[in-house]
């Protein structure tokens, strides 16, 4: 494991969440998440939250983000889906987890909370609900919207076919960059 990175003062690292009680039983407790493999290739949650962190760092860094950035995706990639050991894909029950296990710093948690909102979005605009522009502005101004796609990015890792075969996430960057909320990125890295 990598050492201890500050992220921003106060924020935590994985290191001082692996050392609260009960939290390294539940990150452990990924590795024993069943994933669908129609969706990932990884054997369990913790395997994907490790391949995700990975890639989110490396994302990170190619696309020239501070190194209190990249530790902050790389974060997210180790804890994005907590919450699925409690049988749920829910990204509010990783949030519920994280907050239970003493984690207040509300950047991290609203990137868990948004790591998804592709996908939900994707299925509303496919049934005539597209988000409108205020959902977008909302999310902006929660979230900074190009670590969001750099880390949606990364969490399909594992996935068949990768990022680009994963409409949702197509449909997502699309709106992002029509809506001028993120720039060009760099979106296919190899681990460094």
């Amino acid at each position: 494991m990598s050492p201890p990175r500050r992220i921003l003062p106060g924020m935590d690292t994985l290191a001082s969440l692996l050392s609260r009680p009960g939290f390294a039983e539940d990150y452990q407790a990924l590795a024993r998440v069943s994933l669908d493999p129609k969706r990932h290739t990884s054997d369990n949650g913790l395997t994907h939250a490790v391949a995700v962190a990975s890639r989110a760092r490396s994302l990170g860094r190619a696309n020239h983000r501070s190194e209190e950035e990249c530790a902050l995706l790389e974060l997210l990639g180790h804890v994005h889906d907590l919450g699925k050991i409690g049988g749920t894909t829910h990204a509010a029950d990783s949030v519920t987890l994280l907050s239970k296990h003493g984690v207040t710093d509300t950047r991290l948690l609203d990137f868990v909370k948004y790591h998804d909102t592709n996908l939900s979005w994707f299925l509303a605009s496919r049934r005539g609900g597209a988000p409108g522009d205020g959902a977008w502005r909302k999310l902006a101004a929660r979230v900074d919207p190009t670590l969001l796609a750099i880390f949606m990015v990364a969490d399909r890792v594992d996935c068949p076919g990768g990022h680009r075969e994963n409409p949702p996430l197509v449909w997502f960057l699309e709106e992002l960059r029509r809506r001028g909320l993120i720039g060009p990125l760099v979106l296919d890295v190899e681990e460094s």
